[in-house]
């Protein structure tokens, strides 16, 4: 289900590489993912999350935090293939693992891929998530096959609609995970001065069919250690001001709201 980046012809495996009908070939690493980025000299050498930002994604989401969203998805998956058969999905922006591993852990039939722009977030998941496929790749140019996908999750990545209609088979379901309104706002609390509600969008997207919209609301009590875990995996650690970490450890644990809305689409 993975393509070349260079000619975008499919890849074979062919003993511990994948190989396409070009002879381009790409390795296999020691943990099971393939590198098939693009060169790009837009990108950093490493671009993506860094190493101590995949540790503190998985510590976070390990310890439960996040499990209300990810039996929600198992459940919406469920609804929306409701007969046992063999589906295949694709994780685009995949991160470290968290969401695929709990999609295999409930069903075998599931084939599953993912990919994530960091090289560091794919080492980590698969090294753990063993019944997954996993490709370094970019959203703006995923690395996959042209309609060969059931469904294709997006949990808080870029979002390229064109791309994900090029992946997916007619008919096919594209579940998109945005931050509710109050997600996270006592985090913010503690960040800064003036805090805001996140925008409610309903965005209509070319070449799909708008389904539904379903909110995931929970309360959750975070300790300070943690709450620098939550804070490393969010967008506010790019964009807040040297001490933040400081400030959320001297609160010494939070409370705070967290709340996903999962978009779902189908291909036209």
């Amino acid at each position: 289900m993975f393509i070349c980046p260079i000619c975008k012809s499919k890849l074979n495996i062919v003993g511990k590489s994948y190989c396409c009908e070009n002879n381009h070939t790409f390795d296999i690493a020691k943990q099971g993912y393939v590198n098939l980025l693009p060169v790009n000299k837009k990108h950093s050498d490493n671009p993506g999350d860094s190493k101590d930002m995949v540790l503190s994604r998985r510590a976070f989401l390990e310890s439960s935090y996040y499990d209300c969203f990810a039996d929600k998805l198992c459940g919406i998956i469920n609804s929306l293939f409701p007969d046992t058969q063999k589906i295949t999905i694709a994780d685009c922006g995949c991160g470290e693992g968290y969401y695929d591993g709990k999609l295999e852990s409930i069903s075998s039939d599931y084939d599953l891929f993912g990919f994530d722009i960091s090289k560091e977030a794919v080492r980590y998941a698969a090294g753990k998530y063993k019944k997954c496929n996993y490709a370094v790749g970019s959203c703006f140019n995923m690395p996959l096959l042209d309609e060969g996908f059931d469904l294709a999750l997006n949990i808080f990545a870029p979002m390229v609609e064109s791309e994900m209609a090029r992946i997916l088979k007619k008919d096919g379901y594209m579940i998109y995970a945005v931050p509710g309104k109050s997600h996270l706002m006592g985090l913010k609390e503690i960040l800064y001065e003036n805090t805001y509600e996140n925008e409610e969008k309903h965005t209509e997207y070319d070449g799909f069919q708008f389904i539904d919209r379903i909110s995931v609301k929970n309360e959750i009590t975070v300790n300070g250690e943690m709450g620098v875990n939550l804070f490393r995996m969010t967008p506010y650690y790019f964009k807040t001001e040297m001490g933040a970490e400081e400030k959320i450890l001297k609160n010494n644990g939070f409370k705070t709201e967290i709340h996903f809305d999962f978009l779902i689409y189908q291909k036209n």
